[in-house]
């Protein structure tokens, strides 16, 4: 194997302990078990992002002769070690069950009815998380300022916040008490949470090394983690590719003060598109003031511009949100060409338990809707204004997959299930929003058009702040940096 003189840096180092920023598709993961194969003395945990990348990691394991290295993602190794079997397990903590303890607790503490507003549970549900997630440990007003800088809240959430302070902190301890008592279903970030705090359980850990991957994407509470282990550690990502702030994702390779190297080479495309790319994107960056890319490729041939994509052969469709990809799949469902979705048809929201509750509220069938958080609401307006409110994508893409489609979206939900193949390579077209085609590769890419522009960058009405804007531009990265032989951008203007 011919490595880059970057990668021979790496592989090579002395150093105990460093970061490295890499490009889509420039080989860190080969790189990473390069250097623990050139390191056998060392018993090395190899960190992934989660399941699926700790997956993909263990098939490239296949190639190395490794003794020395084991993998897990970090919700299992903080599972085990507070034995998280013992409590009630959710994805996410539901509204409607937030609404209902609340109103138990204050009836059994305060001895007075309550009522919690919609707005009030989406605050609440966001502050717990945010908690969960943080480094910070004590449920004081410093954590509720530091929960407001974080966020990027529209006026009415600020003026909640403010306004309910004290019962905000009151009912964040009251849900971790109750889910750590198993009174309450806890979250997977809880129990992360609870090793963290743990300072003694966290710290019992039988390694030399940490590798911790997809850095860019690790929150506070996962870095705080990392550094409790007071190991030699290794974090590596890519600072473009940081697109879950939503889950208060934060850039550990900003944040953590260590010596640095740099990937810039990436294997997957042409030099020339890398530096096509690069200009395109720096320019969107520069309107926002960040700093700027550095993206090299390889000697091949990447082509840009859809009059390149051989429809004859399998293609890929990216997007930014799932409403662009339905409207993507209308137009190519009627060729009965063999489809595929990244991460499984019934991941994306378009034909789900939730979508059949907005359509009945929509057109006022109430007692036909069966997902308990959406019978609190009246009307599809009240739920359309709480989902700005709240800044609730899910809600919002639905209701526009709805309003736009009607009655039409239960035969295009029976025509997808016709065409759909859940062996990728079977699959003529494949259909992935950029969040799940993230670590991919595809040979030849179609961009949606629902991608952030320049004209919303300058949009003072749009009142994007630095973040939304720097993210959107990431995302924009991602989707673009995952073709191999032919791109059709999307255009940034």
């Amino acid at each position: 194997m011919t490595l880059t003189q970057e990668q021979e840096n790496i592989v090579n180092s002395s150093l105990e302990s460093f970061k490295i920023n890499a490009v889509a598709g420039s080989g860190k993961t080969t790189t990473l078990l390069l250097y623990a194969q050139k390191n056998p003395h060392l018993r090395i945990l190899y960190l992934a992002y989660n399941k699926s990348l700790q997956i993909a990691i263990l098939d490239k394991l296949k190639d190395f002769k490794l003794n020395n290295l084991s993998t897990s993602t970090i919700h299992s190794l903080a599972y085990n070690k507070t034995r998280a079997y013992n409590y009630q397990l959710t994805n996410e903590l539901k509204a409607h069950i937030l609404d209902r303890f609340l109103s138990y607790y204050e009836l059994d503490i305060n001895q007075k009815t309550f009522y919690a507003s919609n707005l009030y549970l989406a605050v609440l549900k966001d502050f717990i998380n945010f908690y969960c997630n943080s480094s910070l440990i004590a449920i004081d007003e410093k954590l509720l300022d530091s929960f407001i800088k974080q966020s990027d809240f529209e006026a009415q959430y600020l003026e909640l916040i403010n306004k309910e302070k004290k019962q905000l902190l009151v009912h964040l301890k009251a849900v971790l008490s109750a889910m750590k008592k198993g009174q309450l279903e806890a979250t997977h970030d809880f129990y992360l949470k609870m090793y963290y705090l743990s300072k003694n359980l966290s710290k019992d850990i039988d390694y030399d090394l940490i590798l911790i991957d997809e850095a860019q994407d690790i929150s506070d509470v996962m870095i705080a983690i990392v550094e409790n282990f007071e190991k030699k550690r290794i974090y590596v990502g890519d600072s473009f590719q940081q697109i879950y702030s939503f889950r208060y994702a934060s850039n550990a390779l900003n944040k953590i003060n260590l010596p640095s190297y740099s990937l810039t080479t990436s294997f997957r495309f042409s030099n020339s598109y890398a530096k096509t790319l690069q200009a395109l994107l720096n320019k969107a960056y520069a309107l926002n003031g960040k700093h700027e890319l550095i993206l090299n490729g390889i000697d091949c041939s990447t082509k840009i511009g859809s009059e390149f994509i051989d429809f004859k052969k399998p293609f890929t469709i990216i997007s930014r949100t799932s409403f662009a990809l339905i409207a993507e799949i209308v137009k190519y469902i009627h060729d009965k060409k063999k489809i595929y979705f990244e991460g499984g048809y019934s991941s994306y929201s378009f034909m789900n338990q939730t979508v059949y509750s907005i359509f009945y509220l929509k057109n006022r069938k109430n007692e036909k809707i069966t997902v308990d958080e959406l019978k609190n609401f009246g009307s599809i307006y009240e739920l359309e204004t709480f989902a700005k409110e709240t800044k609730n994508q899910e809600y919002l893409n639905i209701i526009k997959f709805i309003n736009t489609y009607g009655d039409n979206i239960f035969e295009i939900n029976k025509k997808i299930k016709d065409l759909v193949t859940t062996i990728k390579e079977e699959a003529d077209i494949i259909f992935t929003t950029t969040h799940k085609a993230k670590g991919m590769e595809y040979n030849q890419v179609i961009m949606t058009d629902d991608f952030i522009t320049k004209k919303d960058i300058l949009n003072t009405k749009k009142s994007l702040s630095f973040n939304q804007i720097n993210e959107e531009l990431n995302i924009y990265y991602v989707a673009s940096t995952r073709a191999k032989s032919a791109i059709s951008l999307a255009s940034l203007e």
